[in-house]
């Protein structure tokens, strides 16, 4: 166990996860209701790496479990995002400005305070150096963070339009919300799984586990019943590959320029 205080990474599936998992040494695990928790160090930095699963009903008792339980310093947002404009493409990544919750179309258009989360600009400037370094394509703006996964390319484009946003996920509202009520410094590190052109084809999601791990016997069991899913199948594999060498490229850089400032 360690003493001093770590850097909070929250993920929400197994591929994010991994990214981070496979570079801790050592690894203590603890595994609760809300999620699975890895303690280590990488790249000089002490992390505490919960992986909660999809969705803001898993992100928010999840994160806040983790603050009440352990000496975290600042909380991370990691892992992949749905592009929401159409020169975003898979692998790039994404420099927020601003998360900010995605309403649906018959709500008003002004954007409530509670509504709005700001990273920390010290570790958000960290990030673009970071990914600077790690010569990824970069795009600076707003995240959006839905209560449902938007798998049509068709509500993306029109989202991205009605929002000017950059991307989509589901857990980074509610992770920088617990991070802001316990006064702890938030980022994001998101790179772009699917472009704002392509449709999620397969339910991926319900393949998982409610913490975010991949069942393979579930995915079999699909692929018999549908076995065009198999073309699909291979894109979302290609993607994770990019979308994943990208973050984790990122996140190397990043821990590393952290651990030069913070010792």
């Amino acid at each position: 166990m360690h003493t001093h205080p770590s850097l909070g990474i929250v993920a929400a599936c197994e591929a994010e996860a991994a990214l981070i998992h496979r570079r801790l040494s050592p690894s203590h695990q603890i595994v609760s209701p809300v999620g699975t928790l890895w303690q280590g160090r990488a790249c000089g930095q002490d992390i505490a790496l919960l992986r909660c699963g999809m969705g803001v009903t898993r992100a928010l008792p999840a994160v806040t479990w983790l603050v009440q339980h352990f000496d975290v310093w600042g909380v991370i947002s990691v892992g992949f995002a749905g592009a929401l404009q159409p020169h975003l493409a898979t692998g790039d990544a994404v420099l927020v400005t601003q998360v900010r919750v995605a309403r649906p179309d018959h709500e008003p258009t002004p954007i409530r305070p509670l509504e709005v989360i700001e990273p920390d600009s010290a570790l958000t400037h960290l990030s673009a150096v970071a990914a600077n370094h790690a010569a990824l394509t970069c795009h600076t703006g707003v995240l959006l963070s839905s209560s449902d996964l938007i798998s049509q390319a068709v509500d993306k484009q029109h989202l991205g339009q009605r929002s000017g946003a950059l991307a989509v996920d589901m857990e980074s509202y509610s992770i920088g919300r617990v991070a802001a009520a316990q006064h702890l410094p938030f980022t994001v590190l998101r790179t772009i799984f699917d472009t704002s052109h392509e449709n999620l084809a397969v339910p991926a999601a319900t393949w998982m586990t409610s913490d975010g791990v991949l069942q393979p016997r579930r995915v079999l069991d699909y692929c018999v019943r549908h076995p065009y899913a198999l073309l699909h199948l291979l894109r979302l594999w290609h993607k994770t590959h990019i979308a994943g060498k990208c973050l984790e490229h990122w996140l190397h850089h990043f821990l590393t320029l952290l651990s030069q400032q913070r010792p």
